[in-house]
């Protein structure tokens, strides 16, 4: 009889003991699908409702050569700086703003229709800025609405390992408290072996409990069919993402850069070098250029950080080309001061 009754307090000690860790597992689970659970009819959309054509400046007025300041006109090169003439490459309008100084000489000479041709210049300069500005707008938009869809999952993602953590070292606490206080009754009742026992299985499920933890890992599928990164990645001859302005933008040569690289290629070199697609030719970066760069899968929380970070970077990049507009614009209004 009284050997027997050890063997029961150990055997119901590991009972409750299973039945914790079976019951706080199947509530952790439910957790982690219910508070990431998607719908469509709440999911963001970051694209356009419709795709918006480019102007036919952008199409029909590509640079001929790697060098495009070249042939620009001594008169232009008196008046506009260097990036302005790029920039006016860049987005179509290099013909238009060579029409200037000739325009110009001929509304002070009144000669007929020269300054209603003149405005007529100017306005269709005007226009293409404009179009120009909205290109960035769009793009960087885009960017940002795709960057804060990772970062809004990865916060929920966050939450849920947060209350598993807290769960499960609840769990572990409560778990070798209750195995502590039936090893200290063996103890007193003079059964010291089932004691040793139950305090030594009290001490492993806390330590496991504990240990998983600090290694919980949470996943959940999430999609981008339409992927601004894949475009800047694979670098394709003609862009349906990004507009072809800003394409043009980003692949121009830099001329600060001593390898001529262009801002889309130096972006890739800073996405390596902050490690957002981990190590070189190793299993983490093969894995996250499949999947941040294709349809999308099972990302985690690391992944999704990466992933918005690397985002960030490219709306940073975009954002840029509005300087140089306002500097082309800024330009033109000020050869038109009396």
């Amino acid at each position: 009889m009284g050997s027997s009754l050890p063997s029961r307090l150990v055997t119901v000690t590991g009972g409750a003991a299973l039945l914790c860790l079976g019951t706080g597992c199947a509530w952790i689970s439910l957790v982690a699908t219910d508070s990431v659970a998607e719908s469509a009819a709440v999911e963001r959309r970051c694209a356009p409702a419709a795709p918006v054509p480019d102007s036919r400046y952008i199409r029909q007025h590509a640079p001929d050569s790697e060098s495009p300041l070249a042939q620009v006109p001594p008169a232009l090169g008196h008046r506009f700086s260097r990036e302005a003439l790029l920039i006016a490459e860049t987005i179509g309008v290099s013909d238009l703003i060579a029409q200037l100084p000739s325009l110009e000489a001929e509304a002070e000479q009144q000669i007929e229709r020269s300054a209603v041709r003149l405005l007529q210049v100017r306005q269709e300069l005007s226009d293409r800025l404009l179009l120009a500005f909205f290109d960035v707008a769009r793009t960087a938009a885009e960017a940002d609405c795709e960057e804060e869809r990772a970062d809004q999952l990865a916060d929920r993602l966050q939450e849920t390992r947060d209350r598993r953590v807290r769960t499960q070292t609840l769990i572990a606490i409560i778990g070798d408290a209750l195995v502590g206080v039936l090893s200290g009754g063996l103890s007193l009742a003079g059964h010291e072996t089932a004691a040793a026992a139950g305090a030594i299985s009290g001490g492993v499920l806390a330590t496991a409990f504990g240990t998983s933890a600090l290694f919980s890992g949470v996943q959940h599928d999430f999609r981008h069919p339409r992927n601004l990164l894949r475009e800047v990645w694979e670098a394709p001859d003609e862009p349906t993402l990004i507009p072809r302005s800003v394409w043009r933008f980003l692949n121009r040569p830099l001329a600060d850069d001593p390898e001529g690289r262009s801002l889309r290629e130096t972006l890739i070199s800073r996405w390596r070098q902050h490690g957002r697609l981990g190590e070189p030719s190793s299993d983490t970066e093969q894995r996250r250029i499949a999947l941040f760069f294709g349809e999308g899968g099972l990302y985690e929380i690391e992944e999704l950080r990466a992933r918005a970070a690397m985002l960030d970077l490219l709306e940073a990049d975009v954002n840029l080309m509005s300087q140089d507009l306002e500097r082309l614009l800024q330009e033109i209004l000020a050869s038109r001061a009396p």
